[in-house]
Protein backbone atom coordinates (compact mmCIF):
# COMPACT_ATOMS: atom_id res chain seq x y z
CA UNK A 1 0.00 0.00 0.00
CA UNK A 2 1.15 3.55 -0.71
CA UNK A 3 1.47 6.36 1.36
CA UNK A 4 -1.39 8.15 -0.14
CA UNK A 5 -3.33 4.75 0.59
CA UNK A 6 -1.94 4.18 3.98
CA UNK A 7 -3.27 7.30 4.92
CA UNK A 8 -6.51 7.24 3.76
CA UNK A 9 -6.78 4.31 5.45
CA UNK A 10 -5.89 5.57 8.88
CA UNK A 11 -7.98 8.19 8.58
CA UNK A 12 -11.52 6.22 7.65
CA UNK A 13 -10.54 3.98 10.55
CA UNK A 14 -9.82 6.82 13.06
CA UNK A 15 -13.12 8.71 11.62
CA UNK A 16 -14.44 5.23 11.79
CA UNK A 17 -13.54 5.35 15.08
CA UNK A 18 -15.08 8.88 16.53
CA UNK A 19 -18.53 7.61 14.83
CA UNK A 20 -18.40 4.66 16.88
CA UNK A 21 -17.83 6.31 20.40
CA UNK A 22 -20.20 9.12 19.50
CA UNK A 23 -23.18 6.65 18.65
CA UNK A 24 -22.34 4.99 21.98
CA UNK A 25 -22.11 8.22 23.86
CA UNK A 26 -25.28 9.79 22.40
CA UNK A 27 -27.61 6.20 23.10
CA UNK A 28 -25.99 6.49 26.91
CA UNK A 29 -26.77 10.23 27.21
CA UNK A 30 -29.78 9.36 25.59
CA UNK A 31 -31.13 6.50 27.60
CA UNK A 32 -30.18 8.88 30.94
CA UNK A 33 -32.65 11.86 29.80
CA UNK A 34 -35.27 9.82 29.09
CA UNK A 35 -35.11 8.05 32.13
CA UNK A 36 -35.20 11.61 34.56
CA UNK A 37 -37.94 13.01 31.73
CA UNK A 38 -40.42 9.75 32.34
CA UNK A 39 -39.41 10.25 36.17
CA UNK A 40 -40.31 14.31 35.94
CA UNK A 41 -43.39 13.41 34.35
CA UNK A 42 -44.49 11.35 36.67
CA UNK A 43 -43.50 13.61 39.58
CA UNK A 44 -45.63 16.24 37.84
CA UNK A 45 -48.59 14.12 37.69
CA UNK A 46 -48.39 13.18 41.16
CA UNK A 47 -48.04 16.80 41.98
CA UNK A 48 -50.66 18.27 39.79
CA UNK A 49 -53.50 15.63 41.37
CA UNK A 50 -52.30 16.27 45.23
CA UNK A 51 -53.32 20.18 44.60
CA UNK A 52 -56.15 18.87 42.68
CA UNK A 53 -57.34 16.40 45.99
CA UNK A 54 -56.26 19.44 48.29
CA UNK A 55 -58.79 21.84 45.99
CA UNK A 56 -61.97 19.96 45.77
CA UNK A 57 -61.34 19.39 49.37
CA UNK A 58 -61.39 22.84 50.34
CA UNK A 59 -64.50 23.10 48.15
CA UNK A 60 -66.32 20.28 49.75
CA UNK A 61 -65.75 21.59 53.33
CA UNK A 62 -67.18 25.10 52.07
CA UNK A 63 -70.34 23.51 49.85
CA UNK A 64 -70.55 19.54 50.15
CA UNK A 65 -73.25 17.96 52.65
CA UNK A 66 -71.76 14.13 52.53
CA UNK A 67 -69.55 13.87 55.13
CA UNK A 68 -65.84 13.66 54.13
CA UNK A 69 -65.49 9.66 55.19
CA UNK A 70 -67.47 9.11 52.40
CA UNK A 71 -65.81 11.25 50.08
CA UNK A 72 -62.66 11.32 50.81
CA UNK A 73 -61.84 7.74 48.95
CA UNK A 74 -64.12 8.77 45.92
CA UNK A 75 -61.36 11.57 45.71
CA UNK A 76 -58.91 9.39 45.92
CA UNK A 77 -60.19 7.32 43.45
CA UNK A 78 -61.30 9.95 41.00
CA UNK A 79 -57.17 11.38 41.29
CA UNK A 80 -56.20 7.88 40.92
CA UNK A 81 -58.52 7.46 37.61
CA UNK A 82 -57.00 11.11 36.47
CA UNK A 83 -53.24 10.34 36.81
CA UNK A 84 -54.26 7.30 34.24
CA UNK A 85 -55.48 9.65 32.16
CA UNK A 86 -52.48 11.74 32.36
CA UNK A 87 -50.06 9.18 32.01
CA UNK A 88 -51.78 7.83 29.16
CA UNK A 89 -51.84 11.28 27.42
CA UNK A 90 -48.42 11.67 28.30
CA UNK A 91 -47.41 8.67 26.28
CA UNK A 92 -49.72 9.56 23.32
CA UNK A 93 -48.19 12.85 23.62
CA UNK A 94 -44.22 10.71 23.53
CA UNK A 95 -45.29 9.01 20.26
CA UNK A 96 -46.24 12.47 18.56
CA UNK A 97 -42.76 13.70 19.41
CA UNK A 98 -41.73 13.80 16.13
CA UNK A 99 -44.86 15.61 14.40
CA UNK A 100 -44.84 19.61 14.95
CA UNK A 101 -44.99 21.46 18.10
CA UNK A 102 -48.40 23.14 16.95
CA UNK A 103 -49.76 19.57 15.98
CA UNK A 104 -49.17 18.38 19.49
CA UNK A 105 -50.97 21.33 21.19
CA UNK A 106 -53.79 20.52 19.14
CA UNK A 107 -53.51 16.68 20.03
CA UNK A 108 -53.37 17.97 23.39
CA UNK A 109 -56.36 20.56 23.81
CA UNK A 110 -58.20 17.24 22.03
CA UNK A 111 -56.70 14.82 24.62
CA UNK A 112 -57.53 17.44 27.61
CA UNK A 113 -61.95 17.50 26.49
CA UNK A 114 -61.67 13.68 26.45
CA UNK A 115 -60.30 12.95 29.50
CA UNK A 116 -62.29 15.60 30.78
CA UNK A 117 -65.38 13.93 29.71
CA UNK A 118 -63.81 10.33 30.51
CA UNK A 119 -63.42 11.68 34.59
CA UNK A 120 -66.43 13.20 34.81
CA UNK A 121 -68.54 9.83 33.42
CA UNK A 122 -65.96 8.04 35.88
CA UNK A 123 -66.95 10.21 38.77
CA UNK A 124 -70.93 9.91 37.81
CA UNK A 125 -70.60 6.29 37.76
CA UNK A 126 -69.17 5.96 41.01
CA UNK A 127 -71.16 7.83 42.80
CA UNK A 128 -74.67 7.86 41.40
CA UNK A 129 -74.12 4.56 39.94
CA UNK A 130 -71.81 1.98 41.65
CA UNK A 131 -71.39 3.29 45.17
CA UNK A 132 -73.99 5.87 45.29
CA UNK A 133 -74.18 8.64 47.70
CA UNK A 134 -77.75 9.92 48.71
CA UNK A 135 -76.65 13.13 49.82
CA UNK A 136 -75.39 13.95 46.20
CA UNK A 137 -79.33 13.38 45.45
CA UNK A 138 -80.04 12.71 41.56
CA UNK A 139 -78.04 13.27 38.58
CA UNK A 140 -78.26 16.48 37.42
CA UNK A 141 -77.25 16.91 33.73
CA UNK A 142 -76.85 20.59 34.24
CA UNK A 143 -74.23 19.89 36.95
CA UNK A 144 -72.09 17.18 35.09
CA UNK A 145 -71.80 19.05 32.30
CA UNK A 146 -70.02 21.86 34.62
CA UNK A 147 -67.99 19.74 35.99
CA UNK A 148 -66.77 18.48 32.37
CA UNK A 149 -65.39 22.38 32.02
CA UNK A 150 -64.22 22.15 35.85
CA UNK A 151 -61.62 19.25 34.88
CA UNK A 152 -61.14 20.27 31.23
CA UNK A 153 -59.23 23.66 33.00
CA UNK A 154 -57.56 21.29 35.19
CA UNK A 155 -56.42 18.92 32.15
CA UNK A 156 -55.78 22.01 29.62
CA UNK A 157 -53.51 22.83 32.92
CA UNK A 158 -51.82 19.87 33.19
CA UNK A 159 -51.42 19.41 29.50
CA UNK A 160 -49.55 23.37 28.98
CA UNK A 161 -47.44 22.58 31.76
CA UNK A 162 -46.49 19.31 30.13
CA UNK A 163 -46.28 20.70 26.77
CA UNK A 164 -43.71 23.50 28.25
CA UNK A 165 -41.66 20.93 29.68
CA UNK A 166 -41.46 18.80 26.85
CA UNK A 167 -40.74 22.61 24.75
CA UNK A 168 -37.39 22.99 27.10
CA UNK A 169 -36.25 19.11 27.06
CA UNK A 170 -36.51 19.14 23.11
CA UNK A 171 -34.75 22.59 23.31
CA UNK A 172 -31.74 21.35 25.72
CA UNK A 173 -31.88 18.10 22.91
CA UNK A 174 -31.23 20.13 19.67
CA UNK A 175 -28.53 22.30 22.09
CA UNK A 176 -27.11 19.09 22.93
CA UNK A 177 -26.71 17.44 19.80
CA UNK A 178 -25.50 20.54 18.39
CA UNK A 179 -22.41 20.97 20.51
CA UNK A 180 -21.68 17.56 20.42
CA UNK A 181 -21.89 17.48 16.10
CA UNK A 182 -19.23 20.64 16.63
CA UNK A 183 -17.16 18.12 19.06
CA UNK A 184 -16.73 15.75 17.01
CA UNK A 185 -16.26 17.21 14.07
CA UNK A 186 -13.27 18.78 15.39
CA UNK A 187 -12.01 16.20 16.40
CA UNK A 188 -12.46 14.15 13.45
CA UNK A 189 -10.83 17.21 11.86
CA UNK A 190 -7.95 17.26 14.42
CA UNK A 191 -7.22 13.35 13.93
CA UNK A 192 -7.44 13.41 10.24
CA UNK A 193 -4.52 16.62 10.17
CA UNK A 194 -3.02 14.51 12.75
CA UNK A 195 -2.82 11.50 10.38
CA UNK A 196 -1.67 14.18 7.40
CA UNK A 197 1.63 14.59 9.56
CA UNK A 198 2.79 11.28 10.45
CA UNK A 199 3.59 10.05 6.84
CA UNK A 200 5.03 13.32 6.26
CA UNK A 201 7.40 12.96 9.37
CA UNK A 202 8.08 9.25 8.65
CA UNK A 203 9.12 9.91 5.27
CA UNK A 204 11.64 12.36 6.89
CA UNK A 205 12.90 10.07 8.88
CA UNK A 206 13.31 6.87 7.38
CA UNK A 207 15.09 9.48 4.58
CA UNK A 208 17.74 10.32 7.01
CA UNK A 209 18.50 6.80 8.21
CA UNK A 210 18.76 5.88 4.73
CA UNK A 211 21.26 8.92 4.15
CA UNK A 212 23.04 7.67 7.25
CA UNK A 213 23.33 3.80 6.02
CA UNK A 214 24.73 4.94 2.46
CA UNK A 215 26.88 7.02 4.31
CA UNK A 216 27.85 3.38 6.16
CA UNK A 217 27.12 5.13 9.77
CA UNK A 218 25.35 1.63 10.60
CA UNK A 219 26.41 2.69 14.52
CA UNK A 220 24.51 5.82 13.89
CA UNK A 221 21.45 4.66 11.72
CA UNK A 222 20.86 1.66 14.50
CA UNK A 223 20.25 4.90 16.82
CA UNK A 224 18.19 6.69 14.80
CA UNK A 225 15.70 3.65 14.55
CA UNK A 226 15.69 2.97 18.19
CA UNK A 227 15.13 6.79 19.37
CA UNK A 228 12.82 6.93 16.37
CA UNK A 229 11.02 3.41 18.15
CA UNK A 230 10.73 5.36 21.09
CA UNK A 231 9.15 8.52 19.62
CA UNK A 232 6.38 6.53 17.93
CA UNK A 233 5.40 5.04 20.72
CA UNK A 234 5.36 7.89 22.80
CA UNK A 235 3.21 9.89 20.33
CA UNK A 236 0.80 6.83 19.87
CA UNK A 237 0.33 6.55 23.69
CA UNK A 238 -1.38 10.61 23.65
CA UNK A 239 -5.15 10.54 24.48
CA UNK A 240 -7.76 10.88 21.75
CA UNK A 241 -8.27 14.47 21.90
CA UNK A 242 -4.21 14.68 21.58
CA UNK A 243 -3.98 17.17 24.10
CA UNK A 244 -0.78 17.12 26.00
CA UNK A 245 1.05 19.25 28.72
CA UNK A 246 3.82 21.70 27.13
CA UNK A 247 6.53 19.64 29.47
CA UNK A 248 5.39 16.36 27.34
CA UNK A 249 5.71 18.38 24.31
CA UNK A 250 8.80 19.49 24.32
CA UNK A 251 10.02 16.37 25.92
CA UNK A 252 8.33 14.77 22.03
CA UNK A 253 10.70 17.13 20.40
CA UNK A 254 13.95 16.22 22.08
CA UNK A 255 13.15 12.76 21.00
CA UNK A 256 13.12 13.89 17.68
CA UNK A 257 16.04 15.88 18.01
CA UNK A 258 18.20 13.16 19.40
CA UNK A 259 16.93 11.09 16.44
CA UNK A 260 18.39 14.07 13.79
CA UNK A 261 21.49 14.65 16.34
CA UNK A 262 22.40 10.66 15.47
CA UNK A 263 22.38 12.26 11.96
CA UNK A 264 24.50 15.46 12.04
CA UNK A 265 26.07 15.58 14.90
CA UNK A 266 27.49 18.58 16.09
CA UNK A 267 26.24 20.65 13.21
CA UNK A 268 23.18 20.37 15.27
CA UNK A 269 22.59 22.67 18.58
CA UNK A 270 20.02 22.63 20.77
CA UNK A 271 18.82 25.33 22.98
CA UNK A 272 15.38 24.64 25.18
CA UNK A 273 13.83 27.62 27.44
CA UNK A 274 10.84 26.55 28.91
CA UNK A 275 9.63 28.12 32.20
CA UNK A 276 8.45 26.07 34.94
CA UNK A 277 4.95 27.95 35.13
CA UNK A 278 4.50 27.03 32.03
CA UNK A 279 5.16 23.31 31.97
CA UNK A 280 1.46 22.23 32.98
CA UNK A 281 -0.37 24.23 29.41
CA UNK A 282 -1.79 22.01 27.45
CA UNK A 283 -0.74 22.29 23.80
CA UNK A 284 -2.22 19.94 20.81
CA UNK A 285 0.05 16.90 20.68
CA UNK A 286 3.04 17.51 17.82
CA UNK A 287 2.43 21.26 17.29
CA UNK A 288 5.76 21.57 17.62
CA UNK A 289 6.83 18.99 15.08
CA UNK A 290 6.95 20.40 11.77
CA UNK A 291 8.32 23.67 13.08
CA UNK A 292 11.34 21.63 14.06
CA UNK A 293 11.79 19.22 10.97
CA UNK A 294 11.15 22.68 9.08
CA UNK A 295 14.02 24.42 10.70
CA UNK A 296 16.40 21.00 10.21
CA UNK A 297 15.03 20.52 6.80
CA UNK A 298 15.88 24.53 5.48
CA UNK A 299 18.88 24.36 7.87
CA UNK A 300 21.72 22.45 8.84
CA UNK A 301 20.78 19.68 6.02
CA UNK A 302 21.69 22.23 3.45
CA UNK A 303 24.67 23.99 4.49
CA UNK A 304 27.66 22.15 6.20
CA UNK A 305 28.02 25.52 8.93
CA UNK A 306 27.07 24.51 12.60
CA UNK A 307 23.31 25.41 12.85
CA UNK A 308 21.47 26.48 16.73
CA UNK A 309 17.73 25.49 17.11
CA UNK A 310 16.32 27.20 19.59
CA UNK A 311 12.72 26.24 20.72
CA UNK A 312 11.23 28.63 23.74
CA UNK A 313 8.06 29.43 26.07
CA UNK A 314 7.20 32.68 26.53
CA UNK A 315 4.49 33.86 29.19
CA UNK A 316 1.93 36.67 27.97
CA UNK A 317 0.00 37.38 30.49
CA UNK A 318 -3.27 35.64 29.18
CA UNK A 319 -1.66 34.19 26.15
CA UNK A 320 1.39 31.70 25.64
CA UNK A 321 4.20 32.07 22.69
CA UNK A 322 5.75 29.16 21.57
CA UNK A 323 8.99 30.11 18.90
CA UNK A 324 11.23 27.80 17.12
CA UNK A 325 14.04 30.02 15.58
CA UNK A 326 17.50 29.13 13.85
CA UNK A 327 20.49 31.03 13.15
CA UNK A 328 21.06 28.96 9.75
CA UNK A 329 20.26 30.38 6.22
CA UNK A 330 16.77 30.31 5.03
CA UNK A 331 15.56 27.88 2.42
CA UNK A 332 13.60 28.15 -0.51
CA UNK A 333 10.41 28.17 1.66
CA UNK A 334 11.75 30.36 4.26
CA UNK A 335 13.00 32.77 2.13
CA UNK A 336 9.32 33.22 0.19
CA UNK A 337 8.43 34.56 3.79
CA UNK A 338 4.75 33.58 2.60
CA UNK A 339 4.66 30.66 5.28
CA UNK A 340 2.32 28.46 3.35
CA UNK A 341 4.54 25.31 3.43
CA UNK A 342 2.85 21.67 4.62
CA UNK A 343 3.86 21.77 7.71
CA UNK A 344 2.86 26.04 8.21
CA UNK A 345 -0.22 24.86 6.99
CA UNK A 346 -1.06 21.61 9.31
CA UNK A 347 0.18 24.15 12.15
CA UNK A 348 -2.32 26.52 11.36
CA UNK A 349 -5.49 24.27 10.14
CA UNK A 350 -4.52 22.50 14.03
CA UNK A 351 -4.38 25.78 16.33
CA UNK A 352 -7.66 26.94 14.23
CA UNK A 353 -9.19 23.17 15.27
CA UNK A 354 -8.35 23.72 18.85
CA UNK A 355 -8.06 27.01 19.77
CA UNK A 356 -11.37 28.32 17.49
CA UNK A 357 -9.58 31.17 15.57
CA UNK A 358 -8.39 32.18 19.21
CA UNK A 359 -4.25 31.47 18.41
CA UNK A 360 -2.50 32.08 15.53
CA UNK A 361 0.77 31.51 13.97
CA UNK A 362 3.45 34.22 12.57
CA UNK A 363 6.40 32.95 10.61
CA UNK A 364 9.42 35.12 8.62
CA UNK A 365 13.12 35.11 8.06
CA UNK A 366 15.12 36.86 11.25
CA UNK A 367 16.84 40.05 10.42
CA UNK A 368 20.15 38.47 11.73
CA UNK A 369 19.65 35.91 9.76
CA UNK A 370 17.88 32.47 10.00
CA UNK A 371 14.03 32.12 10.71
CA UNK A 372 11.28 32.22 12.75
CA UNK A 373 8.49 30.69 13.90
CA UNK A 374 5.70 32.08 16.39
CA UNK A 375 2.84 30.55 17.76
CA UNK A 376 0.63 32.43 20.34
CA UNK A 377 -2.52 30.94 22.14
CA UNK A 378 -4.96 31.43 24.89
CA UNK A 379 -4.05 30.47 28.71
CA UNK A 380 -6.19 28.15 29.96
CA UNK A 381 -8.09 29.52 32.82
CA UNK A 382 -6.54 28.18 36.35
Amino acid sequence: MDGEGLKSGRGITGRAELDGRTTERIGEEERLRAGSRRRSTLVLILAFWAFAILMLSIRAMLIDTAPLSVLGPRRLATAAMGTLLCLAMARLLELLRNRSFPERIVWGVLGAIAMSIVLTFFTTMLNWVVFPVPELGEIDLVQRAQWVLVWLGYFLAWTGTHLALTYHWESQEHQRRAALLARTTREAQMAALRYQLSPHFLFNTLNSISSLVGEERNADAETMLLNLATFVRSTLSEGAEGMVSLRQEIELQRLYLDIEQARFGERLQVEIDLPFQLTGVHVPALILQPLVENAIHHGVARCESRLTLRIAAEDRGDRVALIVEDDGRPGPAASAGNGQGLGLTNVRARLHAHFDGEAWLVAGARPEGGYRVEIVFPRPAG
